[in-house]
């Protein structure tokens, strides 16, 4: 989409600028289980660069986030330990927790690889999500959380001004899985803080739902398109195709600044909705017609594609 070559390496950016800011000002805290987290990144970190340098088979890449992922869960034993209540589901066997978790993580790691298809979309999503969570962070009164939530969202900020507008530098596979995988940490921890904060104000959120509705276009998406891979063009979900709802906008006729900003807008209002929404309906109600929502909405674009192509074929 672009006319000269481009930098795939702005992940090295995004991660020494969120490390430095992060080990500078969280000196004065400790919590074991974020030793784990630095050694997983830095994992997921070398794989990113070496599969932007020299492309690595998906098989390889997946190998590389299962060691990550595996030094988070089992080392440094951060897990989804419940469901929280949704779905009458509470505390889980320790290795139904373990195999969730790895699951949890490897689909939101990948649907941030996944969403990374235009200018700032996956770095503005996730700037959406760490803003989201410092604001909790800050409330719950985790220090340590809030300090590596600010210091993402900077790092994507930092990153925007280079990419968003006549882009000269793109994340790569080195700052899209480092961004989801730490989207994903702060998801656990954010569900963590939430059930051991006392303040009935702030715990009449469900925050799994909440969490999910933070994470929705890239979940959804991703969902969606694994789906119309696997089911309708029967070939691998890693298959590359333009079905992305960020394509189907772009093709609709939108600059990438334009599907961007209603992408990033739309992640915005669905985080509002779920949280205004969780006193007039039980949870999982709620969690269906959020998802429910992104799938018809995602339809729109759909059906303005098979529009044009409709037409383009008469004119012809």
């Amino acid at each position: 989409m672009h006319n000269q070559r481009i930098s795939p390496l702005g992940g090295i950016a995004i991660f020494g600028g969120m490390l430095i800011s992060f080990v500078f000002f969280s000196s004065g805290y400790a919590n074991p289980k974020l030793n784990s987290l630095l050694v997983a990144l830095f994992v997921l970190f070398i794989t990113g660069v070496k599969d932007d340098l020299f492309p690595l088979t998906p098989y390889k890449k997946l190998l590389g986030q299962l060691l990550a992922i595996g030094i988070l869960v089992f080392q440094g034993d951060v897990r989804l330990e419940s469901f929280y209540g949704l779905y009458n589901i509470g505390v889980l066997p320790y290795w139904t927790s373990a195999g969730i978790t790895i699951v949890f993580f490897l689909g939101i790691v990948n649907s941030f690889n996944f969403i990374d298809g235009i200018n700032g979309l996956s770095s503005g999503l996730g700037l959406v999500v760490s803003v989201i969570y410092s604001f909790w962070f800050y409330h719950f009164e985790e220090h340590l959380f809030l300090i590596l939530a600010l210091s993402n969202a900077g790092a994507q900020l930092a990153f925007l001004r280079y990419n968003l507008w006549n882009a000269k530098i793109f994340m790569g596979d080195s700052g899209s899985m480092i961004l989801g995988f730490l989207n994903g940490a702060m998801t656990i921890y954010f569900l963590q803080s939430n059930e051991r904060f006392a303040n009935p104000e702030l715990l009449h959120i469900d925050a799994l739902v909440f969490a999910f509705s933070v994470l929705v276009i890239p979940i959804a998406d991703t969902i969606r398109v694994v789906f119309y891979r696997v089911f309708i063009l029967k070939v691998s979900p890693l298959y590359a195709d333009r079905n992305h709802i960020h394509h189907l906008l772009l093709d609709s006729g939108m600059s990438h600044f334009k599907a961007t900003l209603i992408l990033v807008a739309t992640s915005i209002c669905f985080a509002l909705f779920a949280y205004l929404m969780n006193d007039y309906l039980r949870a999982k109600y709620l969690l269906l017609l959020v998802y429910g929502l992104a799938f018809a909405l995602a339809q729109i674009p759909q059906s303005i594609k098979r529009k044009q192509i409709k037409l383009g074929k008469r004119v012809e």
